[in-house]
């Protein structure tokens, strides 16, 4: 279902997918209705976000929500897959510099839409629903990580990293400070960033 969910949404993203037939939509449509669905549910939750709701928020009718999105949990995934395209820094071939850069990114898009708020209230959705958790995963988290994984893999190859490098694991560690830093309110200032990358490249580049 999130799997599927998601596919929807890059088909979407790619002019494709479920009500591209027929009279072109307004994409500034779908981008409201998707911008209210990512505030309603930072500051409703899943529960607190509805489909009238959203319509309400977007300035457009349920009717034209539904003729773009089968249903919430589309809804949802197609809002979450929003969040993780959002001015996603070009890799420049330095890979220290890269993840800072990735970082950085992550923490300044989830400070503006809410972003914990978000993974906050699809967590607790999980135990009714059972499938906004791994909405988020598929729509936001995996291809998030596939961005941080992409420059580990390329550091590897080009012998910056150490051949044994984790790179699942050596992601989970940056992007793991964030959640961990600021759940423990720990102040995220100007250089945050940097120290948590140089923290954990200091195992994985290579000594040559």
């Amino acid at each position: 279902m999130a799997a599927e969910v998601a596919k929807r949404a890059e088909e979407r993203r790619a002019g494709g997918g479920a009500g591209s037939r027929g009279r072109p939509r307004d994409p500034a449509i779908e981008a409201a209705i998707l911008d209210a669905t990512i505030r309603l549910l930072a500051s409703a939750g899943v529960e607190g976000t509805s489909v009238d709701k959203v319509a309400s928020d977007a300035g457009t009718s349920k009717v034209t929500v539904y003729t773009r999105f089968r249903s919430k949990s589309e809804l949802i995934g197609a809002a979450l897959a929003r969040l993780q395209i959002g001015d996603l820094p070009a890799p420049t071939g330095d890979p220290e510099n890269d993840l800072v850069a990735l970082l950085a990114a992550m923490r300044r898009q989830y400070a503006e839409v809410g972003g914990m708020s978000i993974i906050g209230t699809c967590l607790t959705a999980e135990a009714q629903s059972g499938e906004f958790l791994d909405i988020v995963r598929a729509s936001t988290l995996h291809p998030r990580r596939a961005a941080f994984a992409g420059i580990v893999r390329h550091a590897i190859e080009t012998g910056e990293f150490r051949p044994g490098t984790d790179v699942e694991r050596t992601v989970s560690l940056i992007i793991g400070a964030f959640y961990a830093d600021y759940l423990a309110g720990v102040e995220m200032g100007e250089d945050w960033d940097r120290s948590v990358v140089k923290a954990v490249l200091d195992g994985a580049r290579s000594s040559s």
